[in-house]
């Protein structure tokens, strides 16, 4: 993998690898160094999709973590429930999100303030980043159920799960994916995970752009998206859009792979 090759892109806003690398390091060793963040802590997130959510994703799973999204159109409430039901060590938040949760009983840490620091790690903190320890059997990612007939409830993902999953996937590394599921639920971090670790390219959508079918289909055309992993609800959705928008069904041509619901259909029906 090249460390030029862009890793993630944001509308405007992009990283290669290499520097998506470094923001991550940078922030895990500030999770473990000065935070305290031990393998195993349970690391929540509220941040909506942005650059920073990739980054603190990768950061938590760096520092052995385990990694509690919270969704951003959750109730104060329900989120304080989250956060003491799983004994989160931390949230980490990004400028956006942050003023919304800073009243919440639980440490905050602001991705968008550690990583405006850009201070880069000499080979010995590297080296201790390399050193923690996480297995196959770790746990490496919590989501939360809908809560719809009582308590929501922490489900538990393995690191082998994850990874078992994503294998079921056909991203290649040439691929430019293009970024869907909400963090409310568990496929956004195999589309992110399922692009990162295959080295494609991962296209993430600005927060509520996903409904928004002329500007997502104007994303496909533009970033030149080449694989998408949607819900079947959703590509119906899309579907029926391009019917009514038959302008825009070129914008969509270059699209090699459609996996609606974890199965592989090469073209969409329109």
């Amino acid at each position: 993998m090249h460390p030029n090759k862009l890793a993630v892109t944001l509308d405007d806003q992009s990283l290669t690898y290499s520097e998506l690398l470094a923001r991550v390091q940078h922030l895990t060793f500030v999770l473990i160094n000065e935070k305290n963040v031990q393998p195993g802590d349970i690391v929540c997130q509220y941040v909506d999709r942005s650059i920073e959510m990739i980054i603190g994703i990768m950061s938590i799973m760096m520092s052995g973590a385990v990694y509690a999204p919270l969704s951003p159109s959750d109730p104060l409430d329900r989120l304080e429930s989250l956060i003491h039901q799983v004994d989160a060590k931390l949230v980490l938040v990004n400028r956006m999100s942050h003023s919304y949760v800073s009243m919440l009983s639980v440490p905050i840490v602001n991705i968008s303030e550690v990583i405006e620091s850009q201070d880069s790690l000499d080979d010995a903190q590297i080296k201790q980043l390399s050193q923690v320890a996480v297995t196959s059997d770790s746990i490496c990612h919590i989501v939360f159920t809908s809560g719809s007939t009582g308590i929501p409830k922490a489900v538990q993902i393995r690191h082998r799960n994850l990874m078992a999953y994503i294998e079921t996937h056909v991203i290649q590394t040439n691929d430019i994916v293009l970024q869907l599921a909400s963090s409310s639920f568990d496929t956004h971090l195999e589309e992110i995970d399922g692009a990162l670790v295959r080295g494609a390219q991962l296209i993430l959508l600005k927060p509520g752009g996903h409904f928004d079918f002329d500007y997502v289909t104007q994303t496909i055309h533009d970033k030149k998206v080449t694989y998408i992993g949607p819900v079947p609800s959703w590509m119906d959705a899309l579907g029926k859009f391009l019917n009514e928008n038959r302008h825009a069904q070129e914008r969509v041509k270059a699209v090699r792979c459609w996996y609606p619901g974890g199965k592989e259909k090469k073209e969409l029906n329109v």
